[in-house]
């Protein structure tokens, strides 16, 4: 993309902002459109609505947004993502050679109903994931640990099945009331949701809206000092940003690429942005006997697109280019050799392509879907470019009926996974994870996790070992090892194609007091906190 085009396209995102500022003021909505009224309520606008917000359940990060209000875990990240402790009072203790983890409940900690926090809870909040006849998933999170003990009330133990040095990051999950949720399961986090945290659930409508309200009798503090709070889903990237403008919304997530300059002159908002956990890129489905199982379909493929250029054209500055499966800041902390990474990418030549997917691995007649989430009207322009990318260039090789299939989010999540060639046969996926290297390769390549948050459905024994063995190991240079080899194979291999990470980006109200983005997308917003609490201004 020229200097020029690059112009042409921020005056026509200007040109669109300012005219649909126009149609608001024409309309008389004096720019409060659906707006709060009274002053008193925080509107957000997320990507997409939660779906549930049954902590066992659901793990997407619109849900975890609107559940990290309601629930609260043993522990919780800082903005340093520091681990501190919530409903425990301090630090795990850590015996036999780090496969039982010992924690002491705080007193205090109750939820919504009056009832105590009590190890059983937390027992059933931990154990839950691997009982559940369709497991959730989030199941990964527990899968290293073989039971949950709990000696009194208050204390409660983990018997891991072998050492785990990531299971501090599996402490973070929400702990449910036992008692509430098994007499409905199916109710729990859509007609019936009580947790511990500083808010309380009042409304809930899927696919449109959820409403909070500070829980004034919280155990740890007086709750949130903003008195309510609206979720409401604006997939839109303009739509997300104009809501801002006219003060529809108080804070909007995710600016848009060419929205980034536009919304920074905003006169009564700003943008704040965070690095973060994310981790988007192209998954093949390598299920025996399609095309893309072919290493050398895969290679070609690669051949097919400059993700260094889509990147740079398509996504900054709201994100940058990512060249493995591990965010910068993951990869930096364990030592990777990313720029060894940089080499690994083909040059794009579709003489390359051609030679590698038809001569080479002998693919005549095809016609591949390239999966990505959104819906006929809308959907996720990054992911979709892409695509469209890759379409481009199949169809320049003669494979005509290769197009973009969008499936609604719920719908995506649930198609990539199942290994059918017939949903499709890349995706452009994306994850979040923790800072810790096994929350990545282990959900998103082991075999374990087929059908579940894996669906490359690559198996190399090789690979599963490495992977195993760096989740059981707490000798650190030996996981560093262990995850450089793996992820070598994962890129080499092509079984992804990494793209980009996602900043954690927000347009706020200069009314909204206190904000600040967190790495992890899902405890977003932060309301209430170890590190302060969000505001009004008068």
């Amino acid at each position: 993309m020229n200097e020029n085009a690059r112009e042409l396209d921020r005056r026509t995102a200007l040109k669109g902002i300012g005219a649909v500022a126009g149609s608001a003021a024409l309309a008389g909505c004096a720019g409060v459109v659906g707006g709060s009224g009274d002053g008193e309520q925080l509107r957000y606008a997320q990507v997409l609505t939660p779906v549930s917000l049954d902590p066992i359940a659901v793990d997407d990060p619109w849900s975890g947004q609107v559940q990290s209000l309601i629930f609260e875990g043993l522990y919780t990240y800082d903005y340093g993502m520091n681990l501190v402790p919530v409903l425990a009072n301090g630090k795990p203790n850590q015996r036999d050679g780090g496969k039982r983890y010992a924690v002491e409940l705080r007193d205090e900690a109750r939820f919504q109903n009056g009832k105590p926090v009590t190890a059983e809870d937390v027992k059933y909040s931990f154990e839950k994931p691997n009982q559940e006849e369709t497991p959730p998933p989030t199941k990964w999170h527990v899968d290293a640990i073989e039971t949950v003990k709990t000696p009194s009330k208050r204390t409660v133990e983990f018997v891991l099945e072998h050492p785990y040095p990531g299971v501090e990051h599996a402490l973070t999950r929400p702990v449910v009331p036992k008692s509430v949720r098994e007499k409905n399961p199916k109710a729990f986090g859509t007609k019936t949701t009580i947790g511990s945290g500083p808010y309380r659930l009042d409304r809930f409508k899927p696919g449109k809206y959820a409403t909070l309200t500070s829980w004034d009798d919280h155990w740890r503090s007086r709750g949130g000092t903003i008195p309510r709070a609206k979720f409401v889903p604006n997939h839109a990237g303009l739509a997300r940003t104009m809501s801002l403008k006219t003060g529809q919304n108080d804070i909007v997530e995710r600016i848009q690429p060419k929205l980034w300059g536009p919304t920074q002159h905003f006169p009564d908002s700003t943008v704040v942005s965070s690095e973060s956990y994310h981790y988007h890129f192209v998954g093949f489905n390598c299920s025996s006997g399609t095309p893309t199982a072919k290493p050398k379909v895969r290679e070609g493929i690669d051949a097919l697109v400059s993700m260094d250029e889509l990147v740079k054209h398509v996504v900054e500055p709201s994100g940058r280019r990512q060249y493995g499966p591990l965010p910068r800041q993951v990869a930096e902390a364990w030592n990777v050799p990313v720029e060894e990474w940089k080499k690994i990418p083909k040059k794009k030549s579709h003489h390359e392509a051609k030679k590698l997917i038809k001569e080479e691995a002998g693919v005549k007649s095809w016609s591949p879907k390239i999966a990505v989430p959104g819906t006929k009207s809308s959907g996720d322009k990054m992911r979709e470019k892409i695509a469209e990318t890759i379409v481009h260039g199949l169809k320049k090789l003669g494979f005509r009926k290769a197009r973009t299939q969008k499936y609604p989010w719920p719908k995506f999540r649930e198609l990539v996974t199942n290994g059918d060639q017939g949903n499709y046969a890349m995706f452009v996926g994306s994850w979040a994870g923790y800072p810790d290297p096994d929350t990545f390769l282990y959900p998103l390549f082991h075999s374990n996790n087929e059908g579940l948050t894996n669906g490359t459905y690559y198996r190399d024994e090789s690979l599963m070992e490495d992977i195993e063995a760096a989740r059981r190991t707490t000798n650190r240079e030996k996981r560093e090892r262990l995850y450089e080899k793996s992820i070598r194979t994962v890129l080499e291999q092509r079984v992804h194609l990494p793209a980009y990470t996602l900043h954690n980006s927000f347009g706020v109200k200069n009314r909204i007091s206190g904000f600040r983005p967190h790495p992890v997308s899902q405890f977003n917003p932060r309301l209430v906190g170890p590190d302060g609490s969000v505001s009004l201004r008068e």
